[in-house]
């Protein structure tokens, strides 16, 4: 997809999401750096391209000195201003039937896959730094409505520490 790489955003541009977008926690595009920030529009691209919706998305890659393996984010509609969103490949996608999600689950899945439960039995049952998609598949998620309960507690800007506080609440009151 080189050739249709752009280092700024253009008219009929696609934002093409990296890692780097997101390295003060929150979604900073376009940014400045090495990697394009667009594709430049074309047949080819379409089937590389998910509608402006809401997804959780998954850091594949992590270094050892990173707090956790798994880091994930919310993407709202309200984030790019397009109506499509490319995701580079160092990206877990998760999605329905390559649409968005209702964004109270998305949410609750962000905080429960940035819990340090969860990244405890991450590193546990995976030695390397790396998150794929299998990976993802095999843990074993909240009920989908205890998912919605971490959802309507979940913020942006929420620390560490009231995301593990939600999950424990929230496991407290399915128990």
């Amino acid at each position: 997809m080189k050739e249709y790489w752009l280092e700024n955003p253009a008219p009929g541009s696609i934002p093409l999401l990296y890692p780097h977008h997101f390295s003060t926690g929150k979604l900073q595009y376009p940014k400045r750096h090495k990697k394009p920030n667009a594709l430049r529009d074309g047949e080819e691209v379409q089937k590389w391209l998910m509608p402006n919706d809401c997804y959780v998305i998954v850091k594949r890659f992590s270094s050892k000195e990173e707090r956790r393996r798994v880091v994930a984010y919310v993407v709202s509609p309200g984030d790019i201003k397009c109506n499509q969103a490319g995701f580079e490949n160092h990206w877990n996608v998760f999605h329905h039937c390559r649409r968005g999600i209702d964004p109270v689950l998305a949410r609750g899945l962000a905080c429960f896959l940035n819990s340090t439960v969860l990244d405890r039995h991450f590193r546990i049952f995976s030695g390397h730094t790396q998150v794929n998609a299998t990976d993802l598949k095999n843990i074993k998620y909240p009920s989908t409505q205890s998912l919605r309960v971490l959802g309507e507690g979940f913020r942006s800007d929420i620390t560490q520490a009231e995301i593990d506080n939600l999950l424990r609440e929230t496991n407290e009151q399915r128990n």
